[in-house]
């Protein structure tokens, strides 16, 4: 036998190994990726439930401060809730719906409180997104 098939069977090794070390890589970098951006999803729906909640004390504020009636407080603060109890279904609804089958057996949570929880154990990474433009 030629030398030159022993040659060409290790090239043909090298360069399937080669291959097979990069999709792993890329496969492992996409499933951060995927991870990475859910907590960013998610990240960004508690800062708006957050600013949501602020803008609805401002306005009970401002209400008291005018004399407006109870009823009229009271009324805002029931619509303030529902609309914030639906952005919440809808907000974890739309991630759930927008993730591909291959990848939801990954997903940890499926309703709000679950998400919240799963946004807590990743805690850190949530904070490194936010510290990355300030260093």
């Amino acid at each position: 036998m030629d030398i030159w098939w022993l040659h060409a069977l290790v090239f043909i090794f090298g360069y399937m190994t080669c291959k097979t070390f990069y999709f792993l890589n890329t496969a492992r970098l996409s499933l951060k990726l995927i991870k990475s951006s859910r907590i960013i999803y998610l990240l960004m729906a508690s800062r708006a439930v957050e600013n949501y909640i602020m803008s609805e004390t401002i306005m009970k504020k401002y209400f008291a401060k005018n004399d407006e009636k109870k009823e009229t407080i009271k009324a805002l603060e029931d619509k303030c809730a529902s609309e914030l109890e639906h952005f919440k279904v809808i907000a974890i609804r739309q991630l759930i719906s927008q993730t591909p089958d291959a990848f939801k057996p990954g997903l940890e949570f499926e309703d709000w409180n679950t998400a919240m929880l799963h946004l807590q154990r990743h805690r850190e990474e949530a904070l490194n997104f936010w510290r990355m433009g300030n260093d």
